[in-house]
């Protein structure tokens, strides 16, 4: 028998289902002593937020980030969003689960974009840009990596194949701006735009969720992209000074602006290009996300979500025809 997902629970269900437990902290109780547990609960389908109010301490010690559980409580509703009240908690044992009910897939498989990302390598005329992405995407390891890896932890691309899935959009997208824009170096935007994320293969980790690394924690994928890039290029010999401070400028200031993580503002027309084209494919990938998991609750709009700073339209594209139809 198939578990219930995270998308199907409502208040009022009873729950007995395996989940992968991604945060876990205890939070002090306002007018008694004593401490409760909060925990975010997810599967294929979303994750939901967890409370427990008696033995936290205890059920925290046996907890781990990443582990799949076994829980049991019913599902409440809190200021308009489900949560699950546990009353029990314990690690689950590898036959009591289907891995597959965790793992979250794009609409691509990952050798349908490997074959994709090599059509784009081969696009590239520049032999010096052409020479480091052989060199880059020919370990295979790193290839391995960037065709299994997640976009992000939860934001955009949060899932199995998301970082090609995000890098493959936003070629796709530098390449359109190349054609409206002759004066654009077409060359050092799908080089730029296939290596800007390239650090997140050591950023993120895990299998069934995923959280930041040591190295994640530390650097950011930012630095570790252009740390990557950067022992590439000097391995390359005669690599012309410009074209590597172009390239690399171009993936330090991708972000946009300093207060969402670039090091560097844009300051070149491919820089520029590079920034916006990201920006675009993760926001529209983030609202669609939101859109996926919050549909089927009650509501045309969603919860308010504070990375998008507003609530977001779930409700279905053909009300405004049936309202005017009645």
């Amino acid at each position: 028998m198939s578990k219930p997902l995270v998308s199907e629970l409502s208040a009022g269900d009873n729950v007995s289902a395996a989940f992968v437990v991604t945060d876990i902290s205890l939070a002090p109780f306002r007018n008694k002593p004593g401490s409760y547990l909060n925990l975010t609960l997810k599967d294929r389908s979303g994750e939901i937020a967890g409370r427990m109010w008696d033995n936290a301490e205890q059920a925290a010690g046996a907890l781990q980030p990443g582990q799949v559980v076994m829980v049991a409580g019913q599902v409440e509703e809190y200021q308009g969003t489900p949560q699950v009240i546990v009353r029990a908690i314990r690690p689950c044992q590898p036959d009591e689960y289907d891995p597959a009910d965790f793992v979250t897939t794009g609409p691509r498989s990952p050798e349908e974009m490997v074959e994709q990302l090599k059509a784009n390598v081969a696009e590239v005329d520049n032999p010096h840009l052409r020479k480091l992405l052989e060199a880059i995407f020919g370990d295979e390891e790193v290839l391995g990596r960037f065709s299994t890896s997640p976009g992000g932890k939860t934001l955009h691309h949060a899932y199995r194949g998301g970082l090609l899935d995000h890098t493959l959009n936003v070629v796709e997208l530098v390449k359109k701006a190349s054609e409206l824009y002759p004066g654009l170096d077409r060359d050092l935007l799908i080089t730029a735009g296939l290596l800007h994320d390239l650090g997140k293969i050591y950023e993120l980790e895990g299998e069934l969720s995923y959280d930041y690394s040591d190295e994640g924690r530390f650097l950011g994928h930012v630095v570790l992209t252009d740390r990557m890039l950067t022992d590439k290029i000097a391995q390359l010999p005669d690599f012309p000074q410009h074209l590597a401070n172009t390239l690399t400028h171009a993936v330090l200031s991708h972000h946009g602006r300093r207060e969402w993580g670039a090091p560097i503002l844009p300051s070149t027309p491919e820089a520029c290009a590079l920034h916006y084209a990201d920006n675009l494919d993760a926001r529209v990938q983030g609202f669609q996300q939101v859109i996926d998991r919050e549909r089927d609750q009650p509501g045309r709009w969603s919860r308010y979500h504070p990375y998008f700073e507003r609530s977001i339209f779930v409700g279905p594209a053909e009300a405004d025809n049936q309202e005017s139809e009645q």
